[in-house]
């Protein structure tokens, strides 16, 4: 059995052609030199198979197959070490983020948006006066808006005197600014008009038409004088205008 590199052959470690050599020591220690301890693994492998009785071709075996384990060994361990390292910062950020956006939507100041009498039949009632959005779509835009405007928007809409008079009542303490559409209400109720006389935030009237080329007892709002600002005749843009209107009053105040 002889350990000299065979005369012709080209050590090309770009190729795997350890099956296409004869197994010698020589080369089985070529390989190891060129880091390459599959192949030379495989080579003493093939050694060890026609003499097995060679105890140096046991041992070096046995070196690169440690070497080999303790290098994957180690290179688990350091990406272990490494995802976890990496899950703990994530876990971090992602906490430091959550309480952030838990302050900033604690100091987010609050809209209440009441709506009248028959709104929730817009889509469906005279829509060449009042639009073919349904009250849910421009509750949506208003709520979008609102967060645009690093605010929120809570909705109502009710047919009954009693709760649109309670709902102002609940924006006294909760609110920063109260946009209502009193539809009817509007030309009607003196207890809406003194339930809102009640609010020390700004108020924004709205209406889908402009009342004022309307019916003569159209014309009459009862709580104009009360209100902050109006806007009226817009359509379903009159919210989101009033949403932007509240923000740089609120921002300003």
């Amino acid at each position: 059995m002889t350990d000299e590199k065979p005369k012709g052959v080209s050590m090309d470690t770009d190729r795997d052609d350890a099956a296409d050599l004869t197994p010698t020591v020589t080369l089985a220690r070529l390989y190891e030199e060129q880091g390459l301890l599959d192949k030379a693994a495989s080579i003493y492998k093939k050694l060890l198979a026609m003499e097995p009785e060679r105890a140096e071709l046991k041992e070096a075996l046995e070196a690169i197959e440690k070497s080999v384990t303790g290098s994957t060994l180690q290179h688990e361990k350091f990406d272990t070490k490494t995802t976890l390292d990496h899950l703990t910062g994530w876990q971090r950020v992602i906490r430091e983020r959550k309480k952030m956006l838990d302050q900033n939507h604690e100091k987010r100041q609050k809209i209440l948006v009441i709506h009248g009498p028959n709104l929730n039949m817009l889509g469906r009632r005279e829509p060449s006066v009042y639009g073919t959005s349904t009250l849910e779509e421009i509750d949506e835009e208003i709520k979008k808006t609102a967060e645009e405007c690093g605010m929120s928007a809570d909705t109502f809409q009710s047919n009954q005197e009693g709760d649109v008079i309670e709902k102002i009542h609940e924006a006294i303490d909760g609110y920063d600014v109260l946009i209502i559409n009193p539809a009817a209400y509007t030309h009607t109720s003196v207890a809406i008009r003194d339930a809102l006389l009640m609010l020390e935030i700004p108020i924004i009237e709205v209406h889908l038409s402009n009342i004022y080329r309307r019916e003569p007892f159209r014309q009459k709002s009862m709580i104009a004088d009360v209100a902050t600002a109006q806007v009226a005749g817009f359509g379903k843009e009159g919210y989101t205008i009033a949403v932007r209107a509240a923000a740089n009053m609120t921002h300003k105040a």
